[in-house]
């Protein structure tokens, strides 16, 4: 049936990249014209790495002047909703590679992030698997022209160490589904031939 839902017309995903970013202290602005307050959050600095089998070499960085996640939750209190922008770049100031990363995603308000939001002395870096995002790319640069021209998701997790608060994402190129060929059945030979066989 034509319409009917299979395995080859679903997207699937190939691990691409790893983005690392250190969070700064959260400014509660608030919010006049709309339903949820705006909070304004300072990424403080940034890495992308291309995953092993990516078809491009990405080692870019971002230190003193990351960027900023503007972050807004759900009037229910069980999702925050991150808008994203930051810069990284490879090589030294003056010849210097850049990279444009935006980001939007939903994060779920579990009981783990819960935790790290109120400070509290037993927060702990959450698991991957409650936060999720769409990444677009903007370059300059002819040797990452496939950044911008592929779609990518990521998930990715809240991290708290001994150097603050942070986030990482594992993010994929989503590609086409692998077609997948059936294997031929056995062919069962007809009883003249079984006979022959056997003789």
């Amino acid at each position: 049936m034509e319409g009917a839902s299979s395995v080859s017309k679903h997207p699937s995903l190939k691990p691409a990249l790893h983005l690392r970013v250190a969070i700064g202290n959260a400014t509660q602005v608030g919010s006049l014209s709309r339903g949820t307050p705006l909070t304004v959050v300072p990424l403080i600095s940034a890495s992308l790495d291309s995953e092993p089998g990516f078809p491009i070499s990405i080692h870019a960085r971002n230190r003193g002047h990351g960027g900023v996640d503007y972050v807004r939750n759900d009037p229910d209190g069980k999702r925050m909703r991150l808008t994203s922008d930051l810069v990284v770049g490879e090589g030294v100031e003056g010849n210097r590679e850049t990279i444009h990363i935006h980001y939007t995603g939903i994060v779920d308000i579990n009981n783990e992030m819960r935790r790290i939001l109120s400070r509290s002395p037993d927060a702990k870096s959450t698991e991957f698997g409650s936060s999720f995002i769409h990444v677009t790319f903007e370059t300059g640069v002819p040797r990452f022209k496939l950044l911008e021209q592929a779609i990518f998701v990521g998930s990715g997790r809240f991290t708290l160490d001994s150097g603050g608060l942070g986030a990482e994402y594992r993010i994929s190129q989503v590609c086409q589904a692998p077609v997948t060929v059936a294997e031929p059945s056995a062919q069962v030979g007809t009883a003249d031939e079984i006979g022959t066989t056997s003789a």
